[in-house]
């Protein structure tokens, strides 16, 4: 992941500033095809189904009522604090104008993709250049192919930058390359590479991600997992939905149990928060006021929804409320010069 969403913010960032003067011929791999091709899944640009799948909807979360205000606040932070000549000033606008970013990878970043759909077509990639002006991508001169355009890093780096129709672009690194590179031999459609079209963002991991999952009173839990999934929904809600896949149902409810058990113990414990906070009348006094529990920062899985279907166990939480309103209000230290 890491590799693969430097790699992607690289490209972003550059795209705001003017274009250069040397174009790129892409208007035929822009050009949206008369019928749409095929959809291709994103397994065919990696070796194996790949460790970690990240998926972003820009534009959907800058419309959401709930992450909207924080995606604006990122982007304003990120103007005011880089500067006009920094990177960071244009990538988080760049990102907000591109409907999906899908960041796949293995090894921790050796096999990486980053997969753009929906790029707006007046993004120059050429006009991509980094802090010092310089560009960071030129076309490759050994490729003649007449639809996909295939550019190269200015810099010595094992990337690739693969601009396909239908408004898609694709950033291979390591092993994924040439696989990108077979893959992207025919046309692609708007269609191809896509990653959870439902969340606003998701995050995908294998079971085996997060070992501590099968260790002492989480081994419920673990034992078994083969699948992690946690998306963040639309709606005033604003609701994390994390998504447990085990090998079969008897797993699956062995790891419901374990889930509602911690839930519940979350809710009691804010319970006697609350009760604590209140204090307690006795007679002829003034009412005590013993000293409430410490707050958790996990306290707001105590308004956690558990469900089961098959083998998967649900879990639907509210990310709390004063957690948004604090991040949307965030503010950083002026940058010394």
């Amino acid at each position: 992941m890491r590799g693969g969403v430097a790699l992607a913010l690289a490209l972003l960032a550059g795209c705001a500033a003017h274009p250069s003067e040397a174009r790129l011929a892409v208007s035929s791999a822009r050009a949206a095809p008369v019928v749409e091709p095929p959809p291709k899944p994103l397994n065919l640009l990696l070796s194996r189904p790949p460790d970690l799948v990240i998926t972003i909807h820009p534009p959907a979360i800058a419309r959401d009522r709930v992450y909207g205000p924080l995606l604006r606040r990122a982007s304003e932070l990120a103007a005011a604090y880089a500067g006009p000549t920094n990177l960071g000033t244009t990538a988080l606008a760049v990102l907000e104008r591109t409907e999906e970013v899908v960041v796949a990878e293995n090894d921790h970043g050796k096999e990486a993709v980053v997969v753009l759909r929906g790029v707006p077509a007046d993004l120059d990639p050429l006009a991509v250049v980094d802090t010092s002006g310089r560009a960071l991508w030129h076309v490759n001169a050994g490729d003649v192919r007449a639809v996909t355009k295939e550019l190269a890093p200015a810099e010595a780096a094992d990337a690739a930058l693969f601009i396909a129709p239908g408004l898609v672009w694709v950033i291979a690194s390591g092993a994924a390359i040439a696989r990108t590179r077979a893959a992207l031999t025919s046309d692609v459609g708007h269609g191809a590479f896509a990653g959870d079209e439902t969340a606003l963002a998701s995050l995908s991991l294998p079971g085996d991600a997060l070992p501590q999952l099968r260790r002492g009173a989480l081994a419920d839990m673990g034992t078994g997992l083969t699948h992690i999934k946690v998306e963040l929904s639309p709606g005033a809600a604003g609701l994390v939905v994390g998504t447990l896949t085990y090998v079969d149902t008897l797993r699956s409810a062995s790891a419901e149990g374990t889930v509602l058990a911690i839930t519940l113990a979350f809710r009691h414990r804010l319970e006697e928060s609350v009760q604590a906070g209140d204090g307690k009348k006795t007679a002829g006094s003034s009412p005590a006021k013993p000293e409430p529990r410490p707050a958790s920062n996990l306290d707001w899985l105590a308004a956690a929804k558990i469900d089961r279907d098959g083998q998967n166990v649900l879990i639907r939480a509210p990310i709390p409320r004063p957690w948004l309103e604090a991040l949307s209000k965030a503010d950083l230290p002026a940058p010394s010069l």
